[in-house]
């Protein structure tokens, strides 16, 4: 009887196999897009044709695809689909495991793309732009997103709280871990706040690199602190370049390491580093970078004092007429070395001063942070501490090492700074399918929907004091999309997903009726 059913089960999967066949579809315009988008299976590509896709309202999906057979859903060679939404509703929530989204332009709904539990997934040249509030989430209480890479990404036209990026939620209500977050463009941001790229409480192990951010209005960058547990690696905050920040260039608590940065004309502070959220700055490592103008200062602290493995050295701080390096109630456990300074200093020692602006850093009118032949920044720098390469991923050599983001090794760098992709702009799409359908026309793709909300934790520019956190409002009632991008508690949003509908199919009923059959 057992050798029997063994047998039977075993015929059933060999002629049936064990699960369903992965199937690539090819939507074009006019097709139901957003069906497709709902079920999806493991090992399943989609192939979007350029033209427009409507949603037409709440839209929330899981892709559950593996490391085996993971999803892919990507644009056709020859152009960008847009997926558009309404301005009440999130243009598209998103779950799921081991999957790739790739190529769309996402427009016109809340959030553009809001990230519930999330892992092992990539989402890649996205143009994310003219949504009502912030361009990418990942803030649903309770979930977490483990294991992403968000690359080559440009997110701008922001509104309501505005953040180009909004990972994890204050007070670790929700976490953003081990990621990577990289060669992205986010510039010119609306709405109440608009910070760059912001990571919450509690989220650790991430790294921040080779981005681009202009013009927002809070912090390009935030990240703040963790809790100390096994496995969790610092967060990296490496090789972008900051211009003209409202408020802080780079703003963190601890447990971080900010290196190889260029931040120029920030309206606050260049770097900070002070407490927040039960968070004191401990643990963070600010090296080798360049930071040119500030409102305030080039460098600045808080509450330093009393708490250990604290470290500012190499870096290049040219903020004449301010302050280049304001560490507010002292720091007597740091080490400052080697930092070549214009503008004024309140500690005694790590300090060089510069020459001039011309003479150390080039031309910055013309975006030219490149020390010229004969810089101060040249050989100065404490080799110990220098990262192992510099802005451009150039490697830094032993010894003679140079203060600031660049590592000079001839006359010009490798990249050109222009406001835009860093180094060259996203590679063109793989082809895979039939050819580009005549593209339908884009609508209007203007931020509409939620009003702005209460920012639950100030940026507060140059309040030199430890924010605690504060109290968040919700949005719109019956407004599934946000309460708001900075409110991660009592959010109304639908944050569960419906399993996926499916039945038995007739052969493996059949099956199953014959077990029964033998088994009575």
């Amino acid at each position: 009887m057992r050798r029997s059913l063994t047998t039977a089960m075993l015929t059933f999967t060999l002629l049936f196999g064990s699960g369903a066949k992965a199937t690539t579809h090819t939507v074009k315009p006019g097709d139901d897009l957003v069906g497709v988008l709902k079920q999806l299976a493991a090992g399943d590509e989609v192939i979007v044709q350029p033209g427009t896709y409507q949603t037409s309202g709440f839209l929330e999906v899981t892709w559950k695809g593996t490391a085996q057979q993971p999803i892919v859903i990507r644009a056709a060679t020859g152009g960008r689909p847009t997926i558009k939404g309404i301005p009440s509703e999130n243009v598209i929530n998103i779950y799921g495991s081991f999957f790739t989204f790739k190529g769309f332009e996402i427009t016109g709904g809340s959030h553009g793309l809001r990230l519930g539990d999330v892992d092992h997934a990539t989402f890649e040249d996205l143009l994310i732009q003219g949504n009502g509030d912030v361009g990418l989430s990942c803030n649903m209480p309770g979930k977490l997103c483990d294991a992403l890479t968000i690359r080559k990404c440009e997110i701008h036209k922001t509104g309501g709280m505005g953040e180009g990026m909004y990972l994890g939620c204050n007070n670790a209500g929700c976490v953003f871990r081990n990621s990577v977050v990289e060669q992205n463009y986010v510039h010119d941001l609306g709405g109440a706040q608009g910070d760059g790229i912001e990571i919450k409480t509690g989220s650790y192990g991430n790294i921040v690199r080779d981005n681009v951010i202009v013009n927002a209005n809070y912090p390009a960058i935030t990240l703040y602190g963790f809790a100390a547990g096994a496995g969790k690696k610092d967060n990296i905050v490496e090789r972008n370049l900051i211009w003209g920040t409202v408020d802080n260039g780079i703003q963190v608590v601890g447990q971080i390491i900010v290196r190889n940065n260029i931040i120029v004309n920030a309206g606050a502070n260049g770097i900070h580093s002070k407490a927040s959220q039960g968070h004191d700055p401990h643990h963070v490592t600010i090296v080798n970078n360049t930071v040119y103008g500030a409102g305030n200062a080039c460098l600045k602290t808080n509450n330093w004092s009393g708490q250990q493995s604290q470290l500012a050295a190499n870096n290049a701080l040219y903020c004449p007429g301010k302050k280049a390096m304001d560490i507010t109630g002292g720091a007597p456990a740091a080490t400052f070395a080697k930092n070549v300074v214009l503008g004024s200093v309140n500690i005694s020692s790590g300090t060089i001063t510069g020459a001039s602006v011309a003479a150390d850093l080039g031309n910055p009118a013309q975006k030219v942070f490149y020390p010229p032949a004969g810089s101060k920044l040249v050989d100065a720098a404490e080799a110990k501490h220098a990262p192992a390469d510099d802005f451009d991923g150039t490697p830094r050599p032993a010894q003679n090492v140079d203060v600031g983001a660049y590592e000079r090794t001839g006359a010009a760098p490798k990249w050109t700074i222009t406001f835009g992709f860093k180094g060259s702009a996203p590679p063109p799409q793989p082809d895979a399918g039939p050819g580009p359908a005549d593209a339908a026309p884009i609508g209007d793709s203007g931020p509409a929907g939620d009003g702005p909300a209460a920012r639950s934790d100030a940026a507060a520019s140059d309040a030199g004091v430890t924010d605690s956190g504060g109290t968040s409002v919700d949005g719109p009632s019956g407004d599934r999309s946000i309460s708001s991008s900075s409110d991660d508690d009592g959010c109304s949003c639908r944050v569960g997903t419906p399993p996926r509908a499916g039945s038995l199919s007739p052969l493996l009923l059949l099956l199953l009726l014959a077990i029964r059959r033998r088994r009575s």
